[in-house]
């Protein structure tokens, strides 16, 4: 009860603090901004009414708030200093009016309401059907339901992501994002990706789902990008599911990936559940920090490094206060394939043969460049 009062708390301070709020239910009209009103019908495409909205505050800076409804949207720009606010999660429910990418935020706020990237009850839920090709079959129509490009300061919270195309949320140069409270997923490809040039970076009290086709969870930034100082905390990462309805069983990972240049770097995970999900480690991924995980329970061994990838080197880490399970079991193993080298710390993991781990040689530059080749 009392984190149903405070999201409703913080979604009236985000509303009543702003330069102006529209409601685009009954203010688009009044106030000359465009020539009708949404009503909501899930029919309607209102992506050109509520854009008008949010090109209305931006300049001053404000709200536009969603009354509870279904919207039809697509390609939605929400700059800096906009805030794009519904009702609630289920309450405000955006569908996808096309193949484009729902919401683009470069700034601003994302908050309270669920997007579906098909476009009607119908063909979504049960009746959802995964595919990652457009003409290829499946039930999904947009791209990305979020994707933050070239962004700072971009805020999502209390948001459902679910049935997209491709990947629920995908990022790719952002400062400063900061996720809290969502729910991602049925995805296409991946459920969530960063793919390069994204630094500071906090994910909390969010929820990766267990269906996709490609992989969960995926931090893996080209050559000569970056993944940097970034967080995960309090999140449970669930692959309970994966596999069903036609969904891919293989790609149970929190994928980390770096190159020989080293620029990619001090990712923590903390106060986080893994379920039926590892660690997947390609390359040279140095500072990251596994503190405090209540469960982790990989699929296999929670580090793991396959074998198309040369190297999994977690250089400098910290794993410190982690219980590692295999099932109800405590894990008999914490690793495949990946090394631990540097100045790496263990220390108050269950079980405690886990706090005595040898450190291994460094790769060398030329290993960690073979890496580079795509799986």
């Amino acid at each position: 009860m009392l984190k149903h009062v405070m999201s409703a708390l913080l979604m009236f301070w985000c509303i009543c603090a702003a330069a102006d709020t529209v409601d685009v239910t009954c203010d688009l009209t009044r106030l000359g901004i465009f020539e009708r009103n949404a009503v909501g019908d899930g029919v309607a495409d209102d992506s050109e009414l509520i854009q008008a909205a949010i090109d209305h505050v931006a300049a001053e800076g404000g709200t536009v708030f969603v009354p509870a409804g279904t919207y039809r949207v697509a390609a939605l720009a929400i700059p800096a200093g906009v805030n794009l606010v519904g009702a609630g999660m289920d309450r405000t429910v955006f569908r996808a009016a096309g193949t484009a990418r729902m919401f683009l935020p470069t700034g601003g706020s994302l908050v309270g309401f669920t997007a579906y990237g098909t476009p009607s009850e119908d063909v979504s839920g049960d009746n959802w059907e995964i595919t990652v090709k457009s003409g290829s079959g499946g039930t999904s129509i947009c791209s990305h339901i979020v994707a933050v490009h070239d962004a700072e300061n971009v805020l999502i919270s209390n948001v459902k992501l679910l049935e997209s195309r491709y990947d629920c949320l995908y990022v790719a140069g952002s400062k400063g994002l900061r996720v809290s409270g969502c729910h991602f997923d049925r995805s296409g490809r991946n459920v969530v990706s960063l793919v390069g040039n994204d630094e500071d970076f906090i994910f909390s009290d969010c929820y990766f789902g267990s269906t996709w086709r490609l992989y969960h969870v995926d931090l893996e930034p080209n050559e000569g990008r970056w993944i940097r100082d970034g967080a995960f905390v309090n999140c449970t990462f669930d692959g309970r599911h994966a596999g069903e309805d036609g969904s891919d069983g293989w790609g149970r990972f929190l994928i980390l990936t770096g190159h020989d240049e080293l620029l990619s770097r001090n990712v923590t995970v903390t106060g986080c559940t893994f379920l039926e999900i590892s660690v997947r480690v390609r390359g040279i991924f140095p500072g990251c920090r596994f503190i405090d995980n209540p469960v982790l329970d990989g699929n296999g061994p929670f580090f793991l490094r396959v074998s198309t990838n040369p190297v999994g080197e977690l250089r400098d880490v910290t794993v410190r206060g982690n219980s590692f399970v295999d099932g109800d079991e405590p894990a008999e193993a914490i690793r495949h394939g990946v090394t631990f080298t540097g100045n790496s710390v263990f220390a108050g993991n269950i079980p405690e043969q886990f706090n005595a781990i040898e450190m291994d040689a460094p790769a060398t530059t030329d290993q960690a460049a073979e890496n580079k080749v795509a799986d």
